[in-house]
């Protein structure tokens, strides 16, 4: 089974190099992000594409030395600890939809992972979070 491309970056966060970056510099960039944020993308999916091939219970059947069956596509998507609601994408157009939505969720989580990073920077630093450059 071959699953897709950022199941694990959904565990493991990118990290920025905010350190040695300034207070002026991140507070331009923390206004850009928020800007962003303010349009939340409507088709967003928290999920994977998953990719799979498999064996039929043929005993004949050449998917058995090799040549498995698929490719078969599948949005699986954990809802709660122990639940997972998994359906297969069968039309091309379904998948390319599903992929987009998955893209568009992950794009917006990076921008609140980079948002939430800043701020706990700015906090490290005893600068003000709840604004964005503008004095409390």
């Amino acid at each position: 089974m071959a699953l897709s491309v950022g199941i694990l970056a959904r565990y493991m966060a990118r990290i920025y190099a905010l350190a040695r970056k300034s207070t002026l510099a991140l507070r331009p960039r923390k206004r850009a992000l928020l800007q962003r944020l303010a349009r939340p993308p409507i088709a967003a999916i928290r999920a994977s594409v998953v990719e799979r091939f498999g064996t039929c219970g043929k005993a004949a059947c050449s998917c058995h030395s090799g040549d498995k069956h698929g490719p078969y596509y599948y949005l699986i998507q954990c809802v709660a600890k122990g639940h997972v609601r998994k359906f297969q994408l069968k039309e091309p157009e379904q998948q390319q939809r599903a992929r987009e939505a998955v893209a568009c969720f992950n794009e917006f989580y990076d921008t609140l992972e980079e948002l939430s990073q800043i701020n706990a920077e700015l906090l490290r630093r005893a600068d003000p979070i709840d604004s964005a450059g503008r004095t409390t």
